[in-house]
This record gives C-alpha cells, sequence and structure tokens, in this order.
C-alpha cells in the first residue's frame, strides 16, 4: 500500500469525512472524544502534536485546555487546507503542516508533552518504527493517547481482490490473525450521494501487533480503553447499540515515557 494513494483517497474524501464527523450523533462525538477526554492530562501550558490530524477535530478540541502549543500534522493536502480554513474561522492558532506521521525527524528529541493519534494506526505497515519515533520525540513523563480502530473490528474489514473489485457483502467477517491487505467503502462515502463509491485500503493489526510494538519503543501502558456505546442508543436505537457490542469500533491506549 503506497503513500501516495493513501495520500489520494483521503484528499477525495476531505469534506464528506468532515460531515460526517461534525455530526451530532457521529461515533466521534459520542463515543471516541468522551474516552479520550477522560484520559486527557493537564494540557495548560503544555504542548500537544496531534498525529494525522484530518480537518483538525481534536486538535481544536485540545486547543480548549491551553496548552502553549497544538500542532496537527496530515498527509492531506485537501484536509490541511480544511483545517486552516477553520482555525482561521475560529481564530485557533493550532499551526497545521502537511507531513507524513511516519517521518517525525523535525520534531526535537524530548519536546512534546502529549502526543495524540486517532483512528490512524492502520494505514501504517510498521507500528514498531513509529512507537519509537513518538517515544523518542516526547519529554521524560509525557503521554501519548492512541485511538485505533479496535483490532475485533479491523478483522473483519474484506481482504482486497487482486483485480481492485469491490468486495461483497458477506466478505465482512472476522479474519483475525490474517494480515493480508484490506479494502473496504468508508461509511462518509457509502452513505454519501454526492460522491461515487471507492475503494480504501488498510492493514489490520491484532491487539498483540500493538502490545509489543508498544512494549519494545519502551512506554508504560497505563490503560486500555473500550468505550461503551451510550446508553441513550439502548432505547432510541437498539440496533445500533447492539451492533457495537458486537463489534467495538475504537480502542483507545495511554502510554507514558
Amino acid at each position: 500500500m503506497k503513500k501516495y494513494d493513501i495520500k489520494c483517497n483521503w484528499n477525495k474524501m476531505a469534506m464528506a469525512y468532515e460531515v460526517f464527523t461534525n455530526a451530532r450523533n457521529s461515533y466521534s462525538n459520542m463515543i471516541e472524544w468522551p474516552a479520550i477526554e477522560k484520559l486527557m492530562p493537564n494540557l495548560n501550558n503544555k504542548v500537544v502534536i496531534d498525529l494525522g490530524c484530518g480537518t483538525g477535530r481534536f486538535s481544536f478540541l485540545f486547543e480548549q485546555y491551553k496548552p502553549v502549543k497544538v500542532t496537527g500534522i496530515d498527509i492531506s493536502e485537501e484536509m490541511i487546507t480544511l483545517a486552516k480554513e477553520k482555525a482561521l474561522s475560529k481564530g485557533s492558532r493550532v499551526n497545521f503542516i502537511k507531513g507524513d506521521i511516519e517521518n517525525l525527524s523535525q520534531i526535537d528529541t524530548n519536546s512534546v508533552d502529549l502526543v495524540f493519534s486517532f483512528t490512524v494506526l492502520h494505514y501504517l505497515k510498521d507500528l514498531n518504527s513509529f512507537m519509537k519515533e513518538v517515544h523518542r520525540i516526547l519529554k521524560i513523563g509525557g503521554i501519548c493517547i492512541l485511538s485505533v480502530i479496535h483490532p475485533v473490528y479491523s478483522a473483519q474489514y474484506p481482504l482486497k481482490h487482486k483485480d481492485g473489485a469491490f468486495p461483497k457483502d458477506e466478505e465482512w467477517k472476522v479474519r483475525y490473525l490474517c494480515k493480508s491487505e484490506r479494502t473496504y467503502i468508508q461509511p462518509w462515502i457509502e452513505y454519501n450521494s454526492d460522491i461515487d463509491n471507492f475503494l480504501s485500503s488498510s492493514y489490520h493489526h491484532t491487539m498483540g501487533d500493538y502490545i509489543n510494538s508498544i512494549i519494545r519503543a519502551g512506554f508504560i501502558l497505563k490503560e486500555f480503553v473500550e468505550p461503551m456505546p451510550p446508553i441513550e442508543w439502548k432505547q432510541g436505537n437498539k440496533v445500533r447499540y447492539e451492533g457495537f457490542l458486537d463489534t467495538p469500533t475504537y480502542g483507545i491506549f495511554e502510554l507514558q515515557k
């Protein structure tokens, strides 16, 4: 899987993703952020880096906690453009940079208080190198919060067809230990009538892959959270609630250097 293809894919999806994840009842708003917020350290006068920041959703939320500096990095030009436009309209001081989160050489060693990343790591083939770089740039005692696609969820992503064909519904089934590349239609594309369906690609990492890369990098694993869906869904949207219980979307790691 080439980084150029990932970049092009997200350039095409930028606005659809922005609209989808900003919906009031989106998983990002209802499930992911409340769990992240509980793990967050005191950010007052701290340095924060958001790796794979997209359109800046979480970068702006972190800014509310008065850090001295927030930097968002993403490989997609369109995502960064949207983030900068939002920053201008909000009067935000977040610094958004187009860049590859697998190459953090421009960031000084022991210079960051909080490293954050959300639902990005399944696009990286080499978790070990990434974790080592994150460990390098963090200050002693610094915190890293990684929100990942839960391995149970990514395990059901359909395997990539050699001819590039779209997967069928029945191909969404758990293949937990299989490390073949996966392809699928993102929900913000599938349910957007203004955009033709196209495939996204990613990897599937097992829980062992994540934990071992954390250990090898030298981190202390402080907590691992598997957030529940909001209880109001149990009454108002039982199918969605029970579906999330069957295949949780997020796993959130809190690490310390």
